[in-house]
């Protein structure tokens, strides 16, 4: 049977290169160096047999190494030093490097492209030997990637996004025949993918699979949603079965669905005959997949040598002139955009990590997820199967060269059994949109979908014109035309036109917001690189401030505009407001010193800004009621008259304020927002929210002293990682919002991974050990080593 081996432990890491082995040989398996056994490991660099040592001693006078020298040009040179530093995968050695203030790096985070190299030993027992066939499966490695095992290379991957795999079974080394040798070569100075930060190194994970010869192929095994009713489902089934051996095999393939048990029939494989078996068949009263109820089914696929498990989810997507259908009904998306990015470790995202993302947000009442602007990893995925996310995955580029085509059908097999994917997006902005030239290859690659899979919706996420200008060849390619910020000035009345010219085109908003703001932060500094969360007078657009009604200002378009924009055009399906969380790189409306975006609605850390709550109170069915500004004068803007602007956001009908137990009155609730201007006093603001004259909710800040200790508390627990948000209090146990002091961080029973504050112009030296206090808050990432796991912080002077 099958089984799979993470092998993220234990790796050497070089930053810089260290001399490029070759990729070619006079000789097989005879590079040596880094890619084969050094002195001090097992096994030799070179195997050569009787026949082969003869003649190298032949040729150098009884030296065989210096035989191999001379006729192979062996490396036997090569030796490990202190610049070879551990590490454990997922790893992003750029998030380390220091920041460096360059225009040409400031979209991507102000740090400089580089090499890296990583080198893993590890033991095979001989019993895998022609029994097994051995695959080494990379899930990503960014970007450029060359891979040597064992003396040899094994080859090459482009994109930083797309996972890819070697099938290593004979030239692996078993037993005896000593260590095995992987080197891999990440090199970001070949050209860019994004324009935001996309990290370096191998950032995912490494595996090693163990197949039988006789087996599924598990990328093929597809169960799909064909039609469905309260009574039942029609699924159809794809299997694909590989024969690797000398053998002609008789197998009796089944498909198991909780009691239901499928059999697809005894199949005779001829040696290293690959076949794929289709079937329809029903389930009776299906429990459909929906954000609401995120049900899996398991589909367990057995035969005589093989077994493999994959899990999905019975659902229709569709969408019409109206907006989107999930299961035959009209369905809002409350969607997200977001990179892969985090506080702290950069790209290097863990399962633990992305499932901490999505939950934020899944909290905040997002339904939809859109994986901007690249494949969506296998945990993200996974995550948005669980939590119920329906995902717009995307393909990277508007291209059709050989390779993008090869990398977009590996990851739509690899993702089309997955519950969540609604919708694949053939690409983002592209400049050639709208083209007849990017008609033709927009075909190919929406064919290259459709062909693998059966249930997604294919959208592209375009730019406007004003004019609403489109090229008709070009759309007809997708089930959904997708715009980008509808509503906003900048692109004038371009998807209204749209709708109008084309009323039987479907339509949909794939990107919406921008909105800039900064957590915890009430008036706009430009020195510091912060935006008001009232609304900043920067833009994007044009220098410096701006007056409130501006193209521009406060970012592309405010919260408040979107969603009246969408309850106006109810048709565009939804949002997907752009972005869920701040991430490096992009800084705008600012440049250096700034290193982050942020139009997140929470911040790097994950920890929300205000409009978090103001979505909230729009997509939560339960009573939601927040306050804004916190209560410390020091981090207050007053107008000429001494007043301090309050916002509250609430589903509630009436909502009345307090200051310092002094009423001001109730006020109507409308569209979620109220607002008042007030005096400042120092003490205590609250407020109650109201439903036919009962409170439903309450909500306060206190003025707060001194910073006096920080709160340590857990606020994800996975299985491999635990977050910790890191707070400054003082001596009642008041959050400190304006504290910045520098924390020494302690961690028992666990090591720290990252650190990090949301400070949008954080370029402190990259730290384990301390980390300084933003707005009152920072964030420790520690890979626990037992679930009792205690991170402490430390004012430090």
């Amino acid at each position: 049977m099958r089984d799979k081996k993470k092998i993220n432990q234990q790796w050497l890491f070089h930053y810089g290169e260290v001399g490029m082995p070759k990729k070619t040989a006079k000789k097989a398996h005879a590079l040596g160096g880094f890619t084969a056994p050094l002195n001090e490991e097992a096994g030799k660099n070179v195997e050569y047999g009787a026949g082969g040592e003869h003649f190298l001693k032949l040729i150098a006078r009884g030296d065989a190494t210096q035989g191999l020298k001379n006729l192979a040009g062996t490396d036997f040179d090569s030796a490990l030093d202190q610049s070879w530093q551990a590490v454990t995968l997922p790893h992003d050695w750029k998030i380390s490097q220091p920041y460096k203030q360059d225009p040409e790096l400031l979209m991507s985070g102000s740090k400089e492209d580089g090499i890296g190299y990583y080198r893993k030993t590890f033991m095979l027992s001989d019993r895998y030997v022609d029994q097994s066939r051995i695959i080494l499966h990379f899930e990503g490695v960014m970007r450029s990637a060359d891979v040597w095992l064992n003396g040899a290379y094994l080859g090459h991957n482009d994109s930083g996004y797309t996972e890819f795999s070697f099938d290593i079974s004979e030239m692996a080394r078993y037993g005896d025949e000593g260590t095995n040798v992987l080197l891999v070569r990440a090199d970001t100075t070949t050209g860019a993918e994004g324009w935001w930060y996309e990290g370096a190194g191998i950032y995912r994970d490494v595996w090693l699979e163990f197949l039988p010869l006789t087996s599924f192929d598990q990328s093929a095994a597809y169960i799909y949603t064909k039609e469905v009713n309260a009574e039942q489902a029609v699924l159809g089934a794809e299997v694909c079965i590989e024969n690797h051996s000398l053998d002609t095999v008789e197998v009796a393939p089944t498909i198991r669905i909780n009691e239901q048990i499928l059999q697809l029939g005894v199949q005779m494989l001829q040696p290293f005959e690959k076949k794929t078996i289709t079937e329809t068949f029903t389930l009776p009263n299906p429990t459909l997949w929906t954000p609401e109820n995120p049900y899996l089914y398991e589909a367990v696929f057995q035969m005589e040598t093989d077994e493999c498990r994959k899990k999905f989810g019975i659902r229709t997507f569709s969408y019409d002139t109206q907006g989107f259908k999930l299961n035959g009904q009209t369905y809002e998306l409350r969607g997200v955009c977001e990179h892969q990015d985090f506080a702290g470790v950069g790209v290097a995202l863990t399962q633990d990590i992305i499932d901490y993302k999505v939950k934020v947000m899944k909290e905040m009442g997002v339904n939809a997820w859109r994986s901007a602007h690249h494949f969506a990893s296998e945990e993200l995925l996974e995550a948005c199967d669980r939590f119920g996310i329906i995902l717009m995955n995307e393909n990277r580029l508007l291209e059709s060269t050989p390779w993008r085509i090869a990398d977009l059908e590996r990851m739509v097999k690899r993702s089309r059994m997955h519950a969540s994917i609604g919708f694949w997006s053939v690409a983002n902005e592209e400049v050639i949109g709208n083209t007849d030239l990017g008609s033709r290859i927009a075909k190919k690659l929406v064919r290259c979908i459709k062909q693998n899979n059966y249930e997604s919706l294919v959208v592209s996420a375009e730019l406007l014109n004003p004019e609403g200008i489109v090229n008709e060849n070009y759309l007809a390619n997708y089930d959904v035309l997708g715009v980008n910020y509808p509503e906003a000035d900048a692109m004038g009345p371009g998807a209204i036109k749209i709708k109008e010219q084309h009323p039987e085109l479907p339509i949909m908003s794939a990107e919406s917001a921008s909105y800039f703001s900064t957590r915890g932060i009430y008036k706009d500094n430009e020195e510091k690189c912060q935006c008001s969360n009232f609304g900043s007078l920067f833009s994007m657009i044009l220098p410096g401030k701006r007056q409130p009604e501006e193209p521009g200002a406060g970012g592309t378009a405010k919260p408040e505009r979107v969603l009246k924009y969408l309850s106006q055009h109810q048709y565009m399906g939804g949002v997907f407001l752009w972005t869920a969380f701040d991430y490096y790189g992009e800084p705008s409306p600012f440049a250096w010193p700034a290193i982050s975006s942020q139009f997140g609605i929470a911040d790097l850390c994950g920890f929300p800004k205000d409009y978090y709550y103001y979505y909230q109170a729009f997509w939560k069915k339960e009573p939601v009621l927040y306050i804004m500004p916190h209560w410390n004068e020091e981090g207050l803007e007053k107008t000429a008259d001494g007043l301090v602007a309050i916002r509250v956001f609430s589903n509630a009908s009436e909502v009345e304020l307090f200051v310092n137990e002094k009423s001001f009155g109730k006020k109507p609730v409308a569209e979620c927002i109220v607002n008042w201007e007030v005096p400042y006093q120092a003490g205590k603001i609250s407020v109650a929210a109201y439903e036919n004259g009962q409170i439903v909710a309450e909500a306060s800040h206190e003025t707060s002293t001194a910073i006096q200790s920080v709160r340590s508390e857990k606020v994800f627990e996975g299985a491999e990682y635990t977050l910790y948000k890191l707070e400054g209090i003082d001596e009642q146990q008041r959050l400190v919002p304006t504290a910045d002091e520098l924390l020494a961080i302690r961690v028992e029973n666990g090591e720290i991974v990252g650190l990090a504050n949301g400070n949008p112009i954080n370029q402190a030296a990259h730290s384990l050990e301390t980390i300084r206090l933003f707005q009152g808050k920072a964030l420790a990432i520690v890979r626990t080593a037992a679930k009792h796991a205690q991170v402490t912080a430390v004012i430090r002077n």
